[in-house]
């Protein structure tokens, strides 16, 4: 004769459109949220240390009408701008290994690299404007790359 299973004992409140049960005591939308925030500060300032390495780079080049496309600022800027996106992308990833479902994981990754591109766009049209008005481009661009980074940095030492 067969003993009866113990019930489930897990607090499920329903279930998904997956089928997935939903636990009550996980918040998986905070959860989400934080590793976004966090892989989007992480990948925002060091684009912005790849715009600033740029701008060092091209500092004494003569003034031209033709885009860059040869020389170490092209290959900083392609390889640094695809390094930041991976590093956001990975961030999200690592930071979100409690999710059940890899798909969650993934896409939301992905939004995160392709995020960092929208974000950089951001710093490049302040850099501008604060490099026209007031000469203050190069030592915004490391500030903010060293804020965000910074603030990455102390969150996850206080968590510990």
């Amino acid at each position: 004769m067969t003993s009866p299973t113990p019930p489930d004992t897990t607090p499920a409140i329903g279930h998904n459109l997956a089928g997935e049960p939903i636990d009550a005591t996980r918040d998986l939308v905070g959860l989400a949220f934080g590793a976004m925030r966090r892989a989007l500060l992480l990948g925002t300032g060091a684009s912005a240390l790849v715009l600033w390495a740029v701008r060092r780079t091209l500092a004494h080049a003569p003034a031209g009408d033709r885009p860059v496309v040869t020389g170490p600022a092209f290959y900083i800027l392609t390889f640094g701008m695809l390094a930041a996106m991976a590093l956001a992308g990975t961030a999200a990833w690592m930071r979100m290994a409690t999710l059940g479902a890899p798909w969650r994981r993934g896409v939301l990754s992905a939004v995160c690299a392709f995020g960092v591109t929208v974000t950089s766009l951001a710093v490049t049209v302040v850099y501008h404007y604060l490099d026209q008005w007031f000469g203050w481009g190069d030592t915004t661009l490391l500030g903010l790359a060293v804020l965000l980074l910074g603030l990455v940095v102390v969150r996850d030492l206080r968590r510990r």
